[in-house]
């Protein structure tokens, strides 16, 4: 038996004695998860994102208030730069034995990832107790496989999981699209052709609401119809419009985030759209 098996043995059987198991953390707020992933661009290169946004709606947490950041170094890359497959899956083991290790204790959260050119970055939020950094520590401490660095510094205001993983309001409008798309292709939809497509805005007042609907006309959008919705909304006055153009990407981003700009222009704000299934 090696020296470090040994050891590894002692210390099982000391936390056994103990009561088993890692020490218990404060408890962990619910929320409802949602899981997305998204392109981000800036001048630091390109980084593919994936975050939970349903922490947003509870964030910050009192008691988990160190952010820590673990950067997993890629062996192999792709032509693009980015890490190659194996790599990734590399990283997503330490990132499950990370995830195993702090969540269930109430120890730490798994809030999101980054990966970029060479490596990909994890993102957990820990409790103010020593025992989440030992935790990850020890989980560190055997990871062999590849060369990681590690960050941890107090974050009482979630500032990493606000200002780096959660998108900006063109990277949200990208993620509903997509959402949208997704449903299409799992209904049997091939994203190939043109078709009408629905969209919706509301609106404070018809007078912004018809600013807008003329605006969108000269555009060649169609008006289908108006409503209003009952009180107490601060938008009461929806527009249905509809186009028929491509739902391919980019090209259904560019049209989307045009139609949110011009909404908020007459100080409405756009409400997504719908369209009709194709299995042609």
């Amino acid at each position: 038996m090696s020296y470090n098996y040994y050891l590894y043995a002692v210390l099982l059987f000391f936390t056994a004695c103990q009561g088993g198991g890692p020490p218990e953390g404060p408890p962990i707020a619910a929320h409802q998860e949602d899981w997305a992933v998204f392109l981000r661009e800036d001048t630091t290169g390109p980084s593919v994102i994936t975050v939970d946004l349903g922490w947003g709606a509870v964030a910050p947490l009192q008691h988990h208030n160190k952010v820590m950041m673990v950067n997993v170094l890629a062996e192999g890359a792709l032509p693009s730069g980015f890490p190659e497959e194996r790599e990734v899956e590399i990283a997503n083991q330490l990132q499950d034995q990370l995830i195993r290790a702090l969540e269930k204790p109430g120890q730490g959260i798994f809030v999101g990832s980054s990966t970029s050119f060479g490596q990909k970055a994890l993102f957990f939020y820990l409790n103010d107790s020593r025992d989440s950094e030992r935790i990850a520590g020890q989980v560190l401490a055997g990871f062999k496989t590849r060369k990681t660095e590690q960050e941890i510094h107090k974050d009482a205001q979630w500032a990493v999981y606000f200002n780096m993983l959660t998108p900006t309001s063109r990277e949200m409008n990208e993620i509903r699209n997509e959402k949208v798309l997704h449903q299409l292709q799992e209904a049997g939809d091939g994203l190939r052709h043109p078709r009408p497509i629905d969209h919706w805005a509301q609106f404070g007042s018809m007078a912004q609401r018809d600013s807008f609907l003329w605006d969108v006309k000269a555009e060649g959008f169609d008006f289908v119809e108006m409503n209003v919705q009952a009180e107490g909304s601060a938008n009461p006055y929806v527009l249905h419009i509809i186009r028929e153009d491509s739902i391919h990407i980019p090209y259904i981003h560019e049209l989307t985030w045009r139609l949110k700009q011009k909404a908020e222009k007459y100080g409405g704000v756009y409400d997504g759209w719908e369209t009709i299934v194709d299995r042609e």
